[in-house]
């Protein structure tokens, strides 16, 4: 197969790392053609040399969600795709904003465009919220009229889009989604000896209104009132952003943004994952823990239950009173902390691996294009 594989777009968040494990899985399909469009950000964490010939790579310095410079990156994608003319262009995650000519696979994983009655609404202002209302109009618009097949992560999202966005579900195809390869070489140390009056607790996430990470602030007083352990919690956003917040509170020490190398040994340090997320399709985070051994403290939800099942401890992700409740429990039961730890080794067997994700995007892909050979001759 001759494939485009289209990452033009993505330029923020889990999408990065999603899409350097597929660029290197691709790897092991040698008599495959690639020809990657890729965006600054991600081609800032690979260094193209390092793949062999039969992958070409096209660097745009500018997304084509843009509006106002995507006229002229439109251009330039139909230029290539005329002259590649490949079998069929792949978007990792999508919208592309962009119409291949040729059949469109695009992958989608956000919450925000098919999950119209998530809590994550009410955190958004009256001028936020018209605001992504009208970005989700928008975002909708180019998935339905862009793509041939839609990938997503989970069965839950694929029933979501065809209930709230009428699309046929005989075009969607469930993938999931799994942790970065990173996680299979990091060797696991011994754990030093810990201090027990500390708790640590890694949210390993940009910043997202719907990411909840301000309730950090209100749960941090109910810990001080309730607990005589110190509580830190270490988030890896945008420095700007995290002053704005949360200032110089030292119970929250920011990382900044981190490169999917850095992860593992972020886990390696901490006590547990902490996720009060308010609206996911699918986050790796939750596999990364359980592959770390550290044991889940996330939002009683749908999306998070559907991927942990009973691999975490879940709370109220609104009220702080919950939150802190959870984590005190967590941090003063080992045996607790312990059988998460263990169902969450176990929770992983069900996830797919880096190996078999590409595997099933590259089987669907070959059959369609087959599908339409056959079709073309008749």
């Amino acid at each position: 197969m001759k494939l485009i594989i289209n990452i033009s777009n993505i330029i923020i968040g889990g999408g990065i790392q999603v899409s350097l494990s597929i660029l290197n899985e691709l790897l092991k399909y040698s008599s495959n053609e690639y020809h990657v469009f890729i965006s600054a950000k991600v081609a800032s964490q690979i260094n193209s040399k390092n793949f062999p010939s039969n992958f070409y790579f096209y660097n745009f310095k500018v997304s084509p969600a843009s509006i106002f410079t995507r006229k002229k990156v439109i251009s330039e994608l139909d230029r290539l795709e005329s002259e590649i003319c490949p079998d069929a262009v792949f978007t990792v995650f999508g919208p592309s904003y962009w119409k291949p000519k040729n059949l469109h696979f695009s992958g989608f994983a956000d919450g925000w465009c098919y999950t119209p009655n998530s809590i994550a609404f009410k955190k958004l202002s009256f001028i936020e919220f018209i605001k992504v209302k009208l970005l989700i109009f928008y975002k909708n618009y180019h998935i339905k009229n862009s793509s041939d097949f839609i990938f997503v992560e989970t069965q839950i999202a694929k029933n979501n889009i065809i209930k709230n966005l009428k699309i046929k579900k005989d075009i969607i195809f469930v993938v999931g989604n799994t942790y970065n390869k990173f996680f299979d070489n990091f060797f696991i140390q011994k754990p030093v000896k810990k201090n027990n009056q500390t708790f640590k607790l890694l949210t390993l996430s940009s910043y997202f209104v719907h990411k909840n990470l301000e309730i950090i602030l209100d749960v941090l007083k109910v810990l001080n009132k309730k607990s005589k352990k110190s509580f830190i919690f270490y988030l890896t956003i945008d420095e700007k952003v995290f002053k704005s917040i949360f200032g110089d509170t030292k119970e929250i020490i920011n990382l900044g943004p981190q490169t999917s190398a850095d992860c593992p040994r972020l886990y390696q340090n901490v006590d547990a994952l902490f996720l009060p997320t308010l609206l996911e399709t699918f986050s790796a985070s939750y596999p990364e823990a359980m592959k770390m051994k550290k044991p889940i403290l996330t939002s009683n939800l749908d999306f998070a239950k559907d991927i942990c099942d009973n691999a975490a401890m879940y709370f109220c992700p609104t009220s702080a009173e919950d939150i802190a409740d959870k984590i005190i429990k967590l941090s003063n039961d080992k045996k607790l902390y312990n059988e998460l730890v263990k169902r969450g080794a176990k929770r992983l067997k069900k996830f797919e691996t880096a190996e078999t994700r590409v595997s099933k995007y590259l089987s669907i892909l070959n059959t369609k294009i087959s599908n339409k050979e056959k079709i073309s001759k008749k």
